[in-house]
């Protein structure tokens, strides 16, 4: 049985290993629809569409032409750019297109600099290996 910490994880933009990455997290949910019937005596509920957004803290610095063009995309232009987001830990992997819908950059006294980003999934997961 394998156990995974923090340093196993990965983070790929476009089929490009970011960096240094401090962290990531993925939220995965679903919508429930109501089709309770008049008459019925407790509410039932069907799934319906799926959903993910996430985020990633990752370690600037300038020779990280990934962390640019990202910051880029949201801090400069602002319009979202779309891309292909890969998370990954041991031989386990998260592959799906997404928004990344903001981006902020941390300078902080006795800390290293980083930009943290956040996305949102568009579609279906391409590849899930759980």
């Amino acid at each position: 049985m394998a156990i995974y910490s923090g340093k196993d994880g990965t983070l790929e933009v476009d089929d490009s290993a970011v960096g240094k990455v401090r962290s990531w997290s993925l939220t995965g949910t679903v919508d429930t629809l109501d089709v309770t019937n008049l008459g019925d005596e407790a509410r039932f509920y069907v799934p319906g569409l799926k959903a993910a957004t996430g985020s990633a803290s990752l370690i600037y610095h300038d020779d990280n032409t990934e962390i640019q063009d990202v910051l880029d995309d949201c801090i400069t232009t602002g319009t979202p750019g779309e891309a292909r987001i890969k998370l990954g830990w041991g031989d386990k992997e998260l592959e799906f297109d997404a928004y990344i819908t903001s981006a902020v950059i941390t300078c902080s006294v006795g800390e290293v600099m980083s930009a943290d980003i956040s996305f949102t999934m568009s579609g279906d997961y391409e590849t899930v290996t759980l």
